[in-house]
Protein backbone atom coordinates (compact mmCIF):
# COMPACT_ATOMS: atom_id res chain seq x y z
CA UNK A 1 0.00 0.00 0.00
CA UNK A 2 1.49 3.49 -0.25
CA UNK A 3 -0.30 6.95 0.07
CA UNK A 4 0.98 9.83 -1.81
CA UNK A 5 0.33 13.53 -0.42
CA UNK A 6 0.23 15.41 -3.53
CA UNK A 7 1.13 19.14 -3.02
CA UNK A 8 -0.49 21.23 -5.72
CA UNK A 9 1.55 23.40 -8.48
CA UNK A 10 0.98 26.61 -10.15
CA UNK A 11 3.36 25.52 -13.05
CA UNK A 12 4.57 21.45 -13.02
CA UNK A 13 7.22 19.82 -14.71
CA UNK A 14 8.81 19.82 -18.07
CA UNK A 15 10.94 17.24 -18.46
CA UNK A 16 12.41 15.72 -21.95
CA UNK A 17 12.96 12.75 -19.86
CA UNK A 18 9.68 12.04 -18.98
CA UNK A 19 8.93 10.80 -22.33
CA UNK A 20 11.62 7.85 -21.93
CA UNK A 21 10.78 4.94 -19.85
CA UNK A 22 14.37 2.98 -19.55
CA UNK A 23 12.10 -0.38 -19.00
CA UNK A 24 10.30 0.21 -22.79
CA UNK A 25 10.98 0.38 -26.43
CA UNK A 26 11.19 3.60 -27.75
CA UNK A 27 9.13 2.88 -30.71
CA UNK A 28 6.44 2.32 -27.37
CA UNK A 29 6.79 5.57 -26.57
CA UNK A 30 4.42 9.33 -26.76
CA UNK A 31 7.50 11.56 -27.56
CA UNK A 32 6.52 15.05 -26.95
CA UNK A 33 7.97 18.27 -28.14
CA UNK A 34 6.85 21.18 -26.64
CA UNK A 35 9.30 23.53 -28.51
CA UNK A 36 7.02 24.72 -31.16
CA UNK A 37 4.70 27.55 -31.43
CA UNK A 38 1.47 27.66 -31.55
CA UNK A 39 1.27 29.07 -34.93
CA UNK A 40 3.80 26.21 -36.04
CA UNK A 41 2.00 23.31 -34.70
CA UNK A 42 -1.15 24.45 -37.06
CA UNK A 43 0.55 25.53 -39.85
CA UNK A 44 3.20 22.37 -40.28
CA UNK A 45 1.06 20.04 -38.00
CA UNK A 46 -2.53 20.56 -38.12
CA UNK A 47 -3.28 21.81 -41.50
CA UNK A 48 -4.36 19.96 -44.59
CA UNK A 49 -5.69 20.72 -48.20
CA UNK A 50 -7.90 23.43 -48.38
CA UNK A 51 -7.54 25.38 -45.77
CA UNK A 52 -5.33 28.96 -44.82
CA UNK A 53 -5.14 30.05 -41.27
CA UNK A 54 -4.13 32.80 -39.37
CA UNK A 55 -4.07 34.42 -35.80
CA UNK A 56 -2.88 31.75 -34.19
CA UNK A 57 -3.17 31.55 -30.69
CA UNK A 58 -2.55 29.44 -27.36
CA UNK A 59 -4.10 30.19 -23.52
CA UNK A 60 -2.83 28.09 -21.18
CA UNK A 61 0.71 26.65 -19.58
CA UNK A 62 3.36 25.97 -21.98
CA UNK A 63 3.42 22.23 -20.69
CA UNK A 64 -0.16 21.76 -22.41
CA UNK A 65 0.17 21.60 -25.81
CA UNK A 66 2.64 19.36 -27.95
CA UNK A 67 3.79 18.49 -30.94
CA UNK A 68 3.36 14.28 -30.50
CA UNK A 69 4.86 11.08 -32.56
CA UNK A 70 3.47 7.59 -31.60
CA UNK A 71 5.39 4.96 -33.92
CA UNK A 72 2.92 2.16 -33.01
CA UNK A 73 -0.06 3.75 -33.83
CA UNK A 74 -1.62 2.40 -31.03
CA UNK A 75 -4.29 5.78 -30.26
CA UNK A 76 -4.76 5.16 -33.71
CA UNK A 77 -3.06 8.54 -34.72
CA UNK A 78 0.68 8.23 -35.41
CA UNK A 79 1.57 11.89 -34.45
CA UNK A 80 0.06 15.86 -34.81
CA UNK A 81 -0.79 17.78 -32.29
CA UNK A 82 -1.79 17.14 -28.19
CA UNK A 83 -3.74 19.34 -26.08
CA UNK A 84 -3.81 18.55 -22.21
CA UNK A 85 -5.26 19.97 -18.99
CA UNK A 86 -1.86 18.33 -17.56
CA UNK A 87 1.67 18.36 -18.44
CA UNK A 88 1.89 16.53 -22.24
CA UNK A 89 4.93 14.30 -20.87
CA UNK A 90 2.21 12.94 -18.13
CA UNK A 91 0.28 11.11 -21.07
CA UNK A 92 3.15 8.91 -22.34
CA UNK A 93 2.96 5.34 -21.11
CA UNK A 94 3.59 2.73 -20.19
CA UNK A 95 -0.15 2.99 -17.96
CA UNK A 96 1.46 2.47 -14.88
CA UNK A 97 -0.91 3.99 -12.17
CA UNK A 98 -4.63 4.43 -12.08
CA UNK A 99 -4.16 8.35 -11.85
CA UNK A 100 -1.67 11.17 -12.86
CA UNK A 101 -2.59 14.47 -12.54
CA UNK A 102 -0.75 17.80 -12.83
CA UNK A 103 -2.54 20.88 -11.31
CA UNK A 104 -1.55 24.05 -13.51
CA UNK A 105 -3.44 26.11 -10.40
CA UNK A 106 -3.07 25.87 -6.23
CA UNK A 107 -6.24 24.20 -4.96
CA UNK A 108 -5.97 25.86 -1.92
CA UNK A 109 -6.39 29.29 -2.85
CA UNK A 110 -10.06 29.89 -2.21
CA UNK A 111 -10.58 32.40 -5.21
CA UNK A 112 -10.16 30.27 -8.03
CA UNK A 113 -10.15 30.83 -11.86
CA UNK A 114 -13.65 30.23 -13.48
CA UNK A 115 -12.25 28.46 -16.61
CA UNK A 116 -13.65 28.58 -20.08
CA UNK A 117 -16.68 29.57 -20.46
CA UNK A 118 -17.60 27.63 -23.61
CA UNK A 119 -16.70 24.55 -21.50
CA UNK A 120 -18.44 25.29 -18.94
CA UNK A 121 -21.33 25.77 -20.96
CA UNK A 122 -20.45 22.43 -22.78
CA UNK A 123 -20.54 20.24 -19.46
CA UNK A 124 -22.69 22.54 -17.22
CA UNK A 125 -20.25 22.67 -14.91
CA UNK A 126 -16.70 24.78 -13.67
CA UNK A 127 -13.57 23.72 -15.61
CA UNK A 128 -9.72 24.45 -14.30
CA UNK A 129 -6.52 24.18 -16.28
CA UNK A 130 -8.05 24.73 -19.35
CA UNK A 131 -5.14 24.50 -22.67
CA UNK A 132 -7.10 26.39 -25.41
CA UNK A 133 -5.47 26.88 -29.08
CA UNK A 134 -7.25 29.16 -31.43
CA UNK A 135 -7.20 30.36 -34.54
CA UNK A 136 -9.05 32.21 -38.10
CA UNK A 137 -9.52 30.28 -41.22
CA UNK A 138 -10.85 29.98 -44.05
CA UNK A 139 -12.11 26.99 -46.09
CA UNK A 140 -11.83 27.01 -49.73
CA UNK A 141 -14.49 23.91 -50.05
CA UNK A 142 -17.82 23.20 -48.14
CA UNK A 143 -17.24 20.65 -46.40
CA UNK A 144 -14.40 20.94 -43.29
CA UNK A 145 -13.06 17.82 -41.03
CA UNK A 146 -10.40 16.56 -38.81
CA UNK A 147 -10.10 13.70 -36.96
CA UNK A 148 -8.75 13.40 -32.57
CA UNK A 149 -8.87 11.14 -30.19
CA UNK A 150 -9.95 11.86 -25.97
CA UNK A 151 -8.17 9.93 -23.57
CA UNK A 152 -8.55 10.56 -19.78
CA UNK A 153 -7.18 9.24 -16.40
CA UNK A 154 -10.66 10.02 -15.17
CA UNK A 155 -11.51 7.13 -16.64
CA UNK A 156 -12.94 4.99 -14.90
CA UNK A 157 -13.43 5.40 -11.51
CA UNK A 158 -14.97 8.70 -12.19
CA UNK A 159 -17.34 7.81 -14.67
CA UNK A 160 -21.08 9.11 -13.71
CA UNK A 161 -19.73 11.81 -11.56
CA UNK A 162 -19.11 15.60 -11.10
CA UNK A 163 -15.66 14.94 -12.51
CA UNK A 164 -16.67 15.15 -16.27
CA UNK A 165 -13.74 16.17 -17.86
CA UNK A 166 -14.65 17.80 -21.43
CA UNK A 167 -13.33 19.34 -24.41
CA UNK A 168 -14.66 21.64 -27.48
CA UNK A 169 -14.58 22.09 -31.22
CA UNK A 170 -16.59 25.48 -30.94
CA UNK A 171 -16.32 27.07 -34.53
CA UNK A 172 -17.92 30.32 -34.97
CA UNK A 173 -18.64 32.06 -38.94
CA UNK A 174 -20.78 32.20 -41.64
CA UNK A 175 -24.08 30.13 -40.72
CA UNK A 176 -22.45 28.81 -37.71
CA UNK A 177 -22.99 30.18 -34.29
CA UNK A 178 -20.06 29.14 -31.68
CA UNK A 179 -21.34 25.07 -32.60
CA UNK A 180 -19.44 22.40 -31.07
CA UNK A 181 -18.21 19.66 -33.18
CA UNK A 182 -16.49 17.54 -30.83
CA UNK A 183 -19.90 15.74 -30.64
CA UNK A 184 -20.82 12.03 -30.58
CA UNK A 185 -21.55 10.56 -34.20
CA UNK A 186 -24.74 11.46 -35.50
CA UNK A 187 -25.50 12.87 -32.05
CA UNK A 188 -25.50 16.51 -30.28
CA UNK A 189 -24.10 14.58 -27.38
CA UNK A 190 -20.43 16.54 -26.53
CA UNK A 191 -17.72 14.24 -25.88
CA UNK A 192 -17.14 13.67 -22.41
CA UNK A 193 -16.38 11.28 -19.60
CA UNK A 194 -19.71 10.72 -19.02
CA UNK A 195 -21.13 10.37 -22.63
CA UNK A 196 -17.95 7.85 -24.12
CA UNK A 197 -17.20 5.29 -21.31
CA UNK A 198 -17.81 1.33 -20.58
CA UNK A 199 -21.27 2.07 -19.75
CA UNK A 200 -22.43 4.79 -22.43
CA UNK A 201 -21.72 4.50 -26.19
CA UNK A 202 -19.11 1.66 -25.26
CA UNK A 203 -18.87 1.30 -29.30
CA UNK A 204 -16.28 4.65 -28.93
CA UNK A 205 -14.51 3.49 -25.95
CA UNK A 206 -11.36 1.86 -25.34
CA UNK A 207 -10.22 0.31 -22.35
CA UNK A 208 -6.78 0.92 -20.84
CA UNK A 209 -6.96 -0.14 -17.21
CA UNK A 210 -6.46 -3.14 -15.48
CA UNK A 211 -6.07 -1.79 -11.99
CA UNK A 212 -8.46 -2.83 -8.98
CA UNK A 213 -9.86 -2.28 -5.97
CA UNK A 214 -8.94 1.58 -6.92
CA UNK A 215 -9.76 3.92 -4.09
CA UNK A 216 -9.56 7.68 -5.07
CA UNK A 217 -10.71 10.52 -3.20
CA UNK A 218 -10.25 13.75 -4.49
CA UNK A 219 -10.54 17.60 -3.25
CA UNK A 220 -10.91 16.41 0.62
CA UNK A 221 -8.71 18.15 2.94
CA UNK A 222 -6.60 16.60 5.36
CA UNK A 223 -5.00 18.38 8.61
CA UNK A 224 -4.45 22.20 7.57
CA UNK A 225 -0.97 23.15 7.26
CA UNK A 226 -0.26 26.75 7.95
CA UNK A 227 -4.25 27.29 8.04
CA UNK A 228 -4.55 25.76 4.59
CA UNK A 229 -6.23 22.50 3.86
CA UNK A 230 -3.36 19.81 2.48
CA UNK A 231 -5.11 17.82 -0.49
CA UNK A 232 -4.75 13.77 0.31
CA UNK A 233 -4.72 11.06 -2.36
CA UNK A 234 -5.43 7.55 -1.39
CA UNK A 235 -3.72 5.38 -3.89
CA UNK A 236 -4.26 2.25 -3.17
CA UNK A 237 -4.76 -0.57 -5.73
CA UNK A 238 -3.88 -4.22 -7.26
CA UNK A 239 -3.22 -5.67 -10.67
CA UNK A 240 -5.77 -7.44 -12.53
CA UNK A 241 -3.54 -9.55 -14.63
CA UNK A 242 -5.88 -11.27 -16.31
CA UNK A 243 -7.50 -8.04 -18.04
CA UNK A 244 -3.93 -6.95 -18.48
CA UNK A 245 -3.14 -9.47 -20.69
CA UNK A 246 -6.71 -8.76 -22.92
CA UNK A 247 -5.88 -5.06 -23.19
CA UNK A 248 -4.27 -4.10 -26.52
CA UNK A 249 -0.20 -3.98 -25.45
CA UNK A 250 1.13 -0.93 -27.72
CA UNK A 251 -1.86 0.98 -25.99
CA UNK A 252 -0.39 0.10 -22.54
CA UNK A 253 3.09 0.42 -23.46
CA UNK A 254 2.33 4.06 -24.65
CA UNK A 255 -0.31 5.80 -22.99
CA UNK A 256 -0.84 6.56 -19.21
CA UNK A 257 -4.53 7.48 -19.78
CA UNK A 258 -6.55 4.47 -18.33
CA UNK A 259 -9.28 5.40 -21.18
CA UNK A 260 -9.68 6.36 -24.19
CA UNK A 261 -12.10 7.04 -27.14
CA UNK A 262 -11.20 5.31 -30.89
CA UNK A 263 -10.44 7.59 -33.50
CA UNK A 264 -13.17 9.86 -34.24
CA UNK A 265 -13.80 12.79 -36.73
CA UNK A 266 -15.75 16.39 -36.34
CA UNK A 267 -16.94 17.86 -39.45
CA UNK A 268 -19.21 20.77 -40.65
CA UNK A 269 -20.78 22.34 -43.65
CA UNK A 270 -18.77 26.15 -43.91
CA UNK A 271 -19.22 28.69 -46.69
CA UNK A 272 -16.44 28.15 -49.33
CA UNK A 273 -13.76 31.30 -48.76
CA UNK A 274 -16.43 32.85 -45.70
CA UNK A 275 -13.69 33.46 -42.31
CA UNK A 276 -14.14 31.74 -39.74
CA UNK A 277 -13.19 30.93 -36.26
CA UNK A 278 -12.00 27.69 -34.73
CA UNK A 279 -11.67 27.21 -30.81
CA UNK A 280 -9.77 24.01 -29.93
CA UNK A 281 -10.07 23.87 -25.73
CA UNK A 282 -9.92 20.86 -22.83
CA UNK A 283 -10.52 21.18 -19.40
CA UNK A 284 -10.61 19.44 -16.03
CA UNK A 285 -14.15 19.57 -14.59
CA UNK A 286 -15.20 19.83 -10.48
CA UNK A 287 -11.53 20.21 -9.48
CA UNK A 288 -7.85 20.45 -10.91
CA UNK A 289 -6.86 16.80 -10.79
CA UNK A 290 -6.54 14.07 -12.89
CA UNK A 291 -5.14 14.63 -16.18
CA UNK A 292 -7.43 14.38 -19.74
CA UNK A 293 -6.19 15.43 -23.03
CA UNK A 294 -7.14 15.32 -26.75
CA UNK A 295 -4.97 14.11 -29.53
CA UNK A 296 -5.67 15.59 -33.02
CA UNK A 297 -4.09 14.24 -36.27
CA UNK A 298 -1.53 15.50 -37.92
CA UNK A 299 -2.65 17.12 -41.67
CA UNK A 300 -6.20 16.04 -41.02
CA UNK A 301 -8.05 19.82 -40.77
CA UNK A 302 -8.67 19.96 -44.36
CA UNK A 303 -11.71 20.99 -46.93
CA UNK A 304 -13.32 19.39 -49.51
CA UNK A 305 -16.23 19.83 -51.89
CA UNK A 306 -19.33 17.72 -51.12
CA UNK A 307 -22.15 17.91 -53.46
CA UNK A 308 -24.40 15.94 -51.36
CA UNK A 309 -25.00 18.47 -49.07
CA UNK A 310 -28.60 20.27 -49.30
CA UNK A 311 -28.82 23.32 -51.22
CA UNK A 312 -25.80 22.58 -52.77
CA UNK A 313 -24.64 25.21 -54.89
CA UNK A 314 -21.42 25.21 -56.91
CA UNK A 315 -18.66 28.12 -56.56
CA UNK A 316 -15.70 29.07 -57.69
CA UNK A 317 -12.12 28.68 -56.71
CA UNK A 318 -10.95 32.26 -55.49
CA UNK A 319 -7.75 30.91 -53.58
CA UNK A 320 -5.43 32.66 -55.87
CA UNK A 321 -7.01 35.89 -55.88
CA UNK A 322 -7.68 36.57 -52.25
CA UNK A 323 -5.43 38.50 -50.00
CA UNK A 324 -5.06 36.16 -46.71
CA UNK A 325 -2.69 38.75 -45.28
CA UNK A 326 -4.89 41.15 -45.65
CA UNK A 327 -7.85 39.28 -44.37
CA UNK A 328 -5.90 37.75 -41.14
CA UNK A 329 -3.94 40.70 -40.62
CA UNK A 330 -1.03 39.54 -40.37
CA UNK A 331 1.96 41.52 -39.02
CA UNK A 332 5.12 42.07 -41.40
CA UNK A 333 7.55 39.15 -41.06
CA UNK A 334 10.95 39.29 -38.78
CA UNK A 335 13.91 40.45 -39.54
CA UNK A 336 16.90 37.79 -39.70
CA UNK A 337 18.30 39.43 -36.63
CA UNK A 338 14.79 39.59 -34.85
CA UNK A 339 14.34 35.80 -35.57
CA UNK A 340 18.06 34.67 -34.76
CA UNK A 341 17.79 36.03 -31.04
CA UNK A 342 14.54 35.22 -30.37
CA UNK A 343 15.43 31.87 -30.99
CA UNK A 344 18.62 31.76 -28.94
CA UNK A 345 16.63 33.08 -26.16
CA UNK A 346 13.78 30.27 -26.97
CA UNK A 347 16.46 27.91 -26.73
CA UNK A 348 18.24 28.78 -23.18
CA UNK A 349 14.89 28.37 -22.15
CA UNK A 350 14.24 25.52 -22.91
CA UNK A 351 18.00 24.25 -21.84
CA UNK A 352 17.13 25.69 -18.27
CA UNK A 353 13.83 24.30 -17.74
CA UNK A 354 14.45 20.75 -18.87
CA UNK A 355 17.89 20.67 -16.68
CA UNK A 356 17.71 18.25 -13.54
CA UNK A 357 20.39 18.34 -11.28
CA UNK A 358 21.09 15.26 -9.64
CA UNK A 359 22.18 13.60 -6.62
CA UNK A 360 24.04 10.42 -4.80
CA UNK A 361 22.00 8.40 -2.35
CA UNK A 362 20.75 9.71 0.76
CA UNK A 363 22.72 12.73 -0.36
CA UNK A 364 21.92 16.49 -0.75
CA UNK A 365 25.46 18.22 -1.79
CA UNK A 366 25.17 19.50 -5.20
CA UNK A 367 27.71 17.65 -7.67
CA UNK A 368 31.00 19.81 -9.00
CA UNK A 369 29.84 18.27 -12.62
CA UNK A 370 25.90 20.49 -12.14
CA UNK A 371 27.80 23.55 -10.64
CA UNK A 372 28.57 25.20 -13.89
CA UNK A 373 25.17 24.28 -15.39
CA UNK A 374 23.62 26.30 -11.95
CA UNK A 375 26.69 28.98 -11.99
CA UNK A 376 24.71 29.56 -16.14
CA UNK A 377 21.44 29.92 -14.68
CA UNK A 378 22.06 32.38 -12.92
CA UNK A 379 23.74 34.45 -15.28
CA UNK A 380 20.13 33.55 -17.46
CA UNK A 381 18.13 35.12 -14.47
CA UNK A 382 20.06 38.13 -13.85
CA UNK A 383 20.01 38.90 -17.36
CA UNK A 384 15.75 37.98 -18.02
CA UNK A 385 14.59 39.34 -14.57
CA UNK A 386 10.87 38.80 -15.89
CA UNK A 387 11.52 35.23 -15.16
CA UNK A 388 11.27 33.02 -11.94
CA UNK A 389 12.45 29.57 -11.33
CA UNK A 390 10.90 27.26 -9.10
CA UNK A 391 12.97 24.12 -7.72
CA UNK A 392 11.05 20.70 -7.02
CA UNK A 393 13.47 18.15 -4.99
CA UNK A 394 12.98 14.53 -5.35
CA UNK A 395 14.17 10.73 -4.34
CA UNK A 396 14.32 7.17 -5.33
CA UNK A 397 12.03 5.07 -3.27
CA UNK A 398 14.69 3.66 -1.21
CA UNK A 399 13.66 4.01 2.52
CA UNK A 400 10.81 5.81 4.26
CA UNK A 401 8.63 8.09 3.04
CA UNK A 402 8.93 10.70 5.89
CA UNK A 403 12.70 10.51 5.44
CA UNK A 404 12.56 11.13 1.96
CA UNK A 405 10.10 13.81 1.98
CA UNK A 406 12.86 16.12 4.11
CA UNK A 407 15.51 14.58 1.82
CA UNK A 408 13.57 15.83 -1.22
CA UNK A 409 13.58 19.39 0.43
CA UNK A 410 17.15 19.20 1.46
CA UNK A 411 18.18 19.07 -2.54
CA UNK A 412 15.54 21.67 -3.71
CA UNK A 413 17.09 24.14 -0.78
CA UNK A 414 20.46 23.03 -1.26
CA UNK A 415 20.15 24.52 -4.87
CA UNK A 416 18.26 27.79 -4.11
CA UNK A 417 21.03 28.16 -1.76
CA UNK A 418 23.64 28.05 -4.34
CA UNK A 419 21.44 30.65 -6.68
CA UNK A 420 21.23 33.01 -3.87
CA UNK A 421 25.01 32.96 -3.36
CA UNK A 422 25.68 33.54 -6.41
CA UNK A 423 23.71 36.82 -6.66
CA UNK A 424 19.73 35.27 -7.39
CA UNK A 425 17.26 37.46 -5.42
CA UNK A 426 15.08 35.00 -3.32
CA UNK A 427 11.97 36.21 -4.19
CA UNK A 428 12.74 35.18 -7.86
CA UNK A 429 12.60 31.12 -6.31
CA UNK A 430 10.46 28.84 -4.89
CA UNK A 431 11.43 25.16 -3.72
CA UNK A 432 9.14 22.44 -3.12
CA UNK A 433 10.07 18.65 -1.64
CA UNK A 434 8.04 15.86 -3.55
CA UNK A 435 9.62 12.71 -2.15
CA UNK A 436 9.52 9.87 -5.25
CA UNK A 437 6.53 10.37 -6.50
CA UNK A 438 6.62 10.86 -10.46
CA UNK A 439 9.69 9.18 -11.53
CA UNK A 440 10.89 9.73 -14.68
CA UNK A 441 12.97 6.39 -14.81
CA UNK A 442 12.56 2.64 -13.07
CA UNK A 443 12.97 2.68 -9.67
CA UNK A 444 13.75 -1.10 -9.97
CA UNK A 445 17.52 -0.96 -10.91
CA UNK A 446 20.13 1.56 -9.57
CA UNK A 447 20.50 3.66 -12.91
CA UNK A 448 16.60 4.77 -12.66
CA UNK A 449 17.22 5.47 -9.29
CA UNK A 450 19.55 7.68 -10.26
CA UNK A 451 18.02 9.47 -12.53
CA UNK A 452 15.27 9.61 -9.86
CA UNK A 453 17.14 11.33 -7.70
CA UNK A 454 16.82 15.05 -9.09
CA UNK A 455 16.19 18.37 -8.64
CA UNK A 456 13.84 20.10 -11.46
CA UNK A 457 14.49 23.43 -12.95
CA UNK A 458 10.95 24.89 -13.91
CA UNK A 459 11.42 28.48 -15.29
CA UNK A 460 8.46 30.51 -15.48
CA UNK A 461 7.32 33.89 -17.10
CA UNK A 462 5.42 36.53 -14.67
Amino acid sequence: MQRYTVTPLRYFLIPLLACTFLAMPLKAQINCDTSFTAEQLVDSFLLGQGIRAGNITFTGQKVGIAYFRNETNAVGIENGILLSTGSVFNANGPNNTPYITTNFMDPNVKKRPKGDRDLNKICRSVTYDVSILEFDFIPFDNLISFSYVFGSEEYPEYVGSRYNDVFGFIIDGEKLNNKNLAVIPKTLLPVTINTINFKENEGFYIDNDYFKKVVLKKNLPGQKKNKKPVYTFSDTYEINKKKLKKLNQDLVNSVQYDGMTVLLTASAYVVPYKKYHMKIAIGDVGDPQYDSGVFLEQGSFTSRKDPGQTRFKEYADQRNTMNFDSIFGLKPILTQVTKDSLAGEAADYERFSVTNINFETDSYSIPDTSKDELQSLTGYLKEHPRFKCELYGYTDNQGSKKYNQRLSESRANAVMSFLVAKGVPPNKLEIAGYNFENPIADNTNERGRAMNRRVEIILVEE
